[in-house]
C-alpha cells in the first residue's frame, strides 16, 4: 500500500445497507488560477476512500484526471481496504498546469474526476467541477481571499515611476525625498510617505469603472498597475491594489478591505499587522484606527474631478468602517501578514516598456497636507514607575482601560 494511511472505522461514512457501495469522499478546491500555482495553493484538502460492504476490497488503484488538463494526472496505489472501514490518502500532492492557467483569458469550467478502478472495473467515481480564471483573475472572498495580495505587484513597472513621482512631490514640500519606509520610526513620516504615493497616484488621472456584481464575493478581473497608468480606467478594487503595491514598494504594510460591493485601502503607520491575514471583525480596524496606528482611506477619491485629498479621502475611508457605516464589512486582508505566509506578487510576463504608461510626473491639483497634529503612539511614550506599588497601580490602570486601545 504506497502512501496511504489506514483510519480506524469511519464514524462519518453512511449507514450498512444492502446498497451500500464503495465511495471516494473528496474535498478538493473550487477555484484555480495561475496565482494558485505561484504560490502552491493545494488541489487536494483530503480524499478517504469508504468501503462500507461487507467484502475486503484488494489490488485496486485510484486515478485523478481533469478536463481541460489544467493539472497533471496521478495515480495512487491501494493495496486493501477492510471491510467496514477507510482509508485516507497522505499523499496529496497534484502539480497544475502552470503554462495552461497562465494562457487563459477567460474564465472557464473544468471537471476533476476520480476514479476507483478494480481488474480494469470502475467501481466508484467522484466528478468535482471547478472553475478555472483567467491569468489576471481574482476569485473572490469565498474561493480567493488569501490570494489577493498576489495582485498587489510592487515590481510592476509603472509603479516604480509612481515612487519617483511621490518622491519629487515630497521634496518639493520641503520633505525628505527618500522612500524609506518605517526606518524613521516616525509615525508622521509614513502618514507624508502615503500622502505623497496618494498625490502620485491622483496625477495618474484615473476614470472610475463600475466592478462586477458581488465581486467581493465571487472574484474579478484585475487590472495591473501598468494596465491602469496606460489605461487611465481602474474599479475600486483595482485602485486598492494599485495603492497597495506602490505602499509596499515604499516599504510600508498595507491591508485591503474588502465591503459589500466596495474596496478600499489601509496602511499601517508603524511597523505592525493585524492578528490574522484574513480578518473578518471590523472591530480589529476600529481599534487599530483610534490607536492611530491605521490610516483606511477611500482609494476611488483618485478618480474624482477634482481628485480628493488625502484628509478628505481618509475621512471617508474612516466612515465607511465606524459603527455607522451602511454597507456590510466582508474582510481586511492583511498584505504584509499574507507575504510572511509564502503568497508572493504575482509574476509579470508584459513585456512593454514602462514608458508606455502614462506620465504620473504631470502634476496634480492635490497638494500635501501638513503633519499630522494627532497624538501618534510615539507621542505617548510613558514614565515607567520604580517602586512596587506603582508597577501594580501601573498595571491595574492598563487592565481597567476600556478604551478601543486596550488590545486585552
Amino acid at each position: 500500500m504506497d502512501n496511504i494511511e489506514t483510519a480506524d472505522r469511519a464514524s462519518d461514512s453512511a449507514p450498512m445497507d444492502d446498497e451500500q457501495t464503495v465511495a471516494i469522499i473528496a474535498d478538493l478546491a473550487a477555484t484555480f488560477t495561475f496565482a494558485s500555482h505561484q504560490n502552491s495553493i493545494p488541489v487536494i484538502r483530503s480524499i478517504r476512500v469508504d468501503n462500507p460492504t461487507a467484502d475486503q476490497l484488494e489490488t485496486a488503484r485510484l486515478e485523478l484526471t481533469a478536463s481541460p488538463p489544467f493539472l497533471r494526472s496521478k495515480t495512487w496505489s491501494i493495496d486493501r481496504i477492510a471491510a467496514g472501514e477507510s482509508i485516507t490518502l497522505s499523499d496529496r500532492r497534484i502539480d497544475l498546469d502552470a503554462s495552461y492557467l497562465a494562457g487563459l483569458n477567460e474564465a472557464e469550467r473544468g471537471d476533476i474526476v476520480l476514479r476507483l478502478i478494480q481488474n480494469d472495473r470502475v467501481i466508484a467515481e467522484a466528478v468535482v467541477q471547478v472553475r478555472l480564471l483567467a491569468r489576471d483573475e481574482w476569485g473572490g472572498v469565498s474561493d480567493m481571499a488569501q490570494l489577493l495580495p498576489a495582485f498587489a505587484m510592487p515590481n510592476d513597472p509603472a509603479v516604480f515611476k509612481l515612487l519617483r513621482s511621490a518622491a519629487q512631490r515630497l521634496a518639493a514640500h520641503g520633505h525628505s525625498s527618500a522612500l524609506n519606509g518605517y526606518q524613521s520610526n516616525d509615525p508622521k513620516r509614513a502618514y507624508m510617505l502615503a500622502a505623497a504615493i496618494y498625490s502620485a497616484i491622483a496625477g495618474l488621472g484615473l476614470h472610475y469603472a463600475q466592478p462586477p456584481a458581488s465581486f467581493e464575493s465571487r472574484g474579478q478581473k484585475v487590472r495591473l498597475p501598468s494596465a491602469i497608468a496606460s489605461d487611465a480606467l481602474a474599479t475600486c478594487l483595482d485602485t486598492t491594489l494599485l495603492f497597495a503595491a506602490a505602499l509596499e514598494a515604499a516599504g510600508l504594510n498595507t491591508i485591503a478591505l474588502l465591503l459589500d460591493g466596495h474596496a478600499f485601502a489601509g496602511v499601517w503607520l508603524v511597523k505592525r499587522t493585524l492578528p490574522r491575514t484574513i480578518e473578518p471583525d471590523v472591530v480589529e480596524i476600529r481599534k487599530a484606527i483610534a490607536a492611530r496606528e491605521l490610516v483606511v482611506f477611500e482609494t476611488t477619491g483618485v478618480t474624482h474631478r477634482p481628485a480628493m485629498t488625502f484628509e478628505q479621502a481618509r475621512r471617508i475611508g474612516e466612515g465607511k468602517v465606524d459603527e455607522n457605516a451602511t454597507q456590510p464589512f466582508v474582510a481586511a486582508i492583511d498584505i504584509a501578514r499574507s507575504r510572511s505566509a509564502g503568497i508572493m506578487p504575482l509574476a509579470s510576463h508584459d513585456t512593454a516598456s514602462p514608458t508606455d504608461a502614462a506620465d504620473p510626473d504631470e502634476p496634480s491639483d492635490i497638494p500635501l497636507p501638513a503633519e499630522p497634529d494627532f497624538l501618534m503612539p510615539a507621542d505617548l511614550a510613558e514614565q515607567k514607575p520604580t517602586t512596587a506599588a506603582g508597577r501594580i497601580e501601573r498595571w491595574q490602570t492598563k487592565l481597567l482601560d476600556l478604551s478601543l486601545r486596550n488590545r486585552l
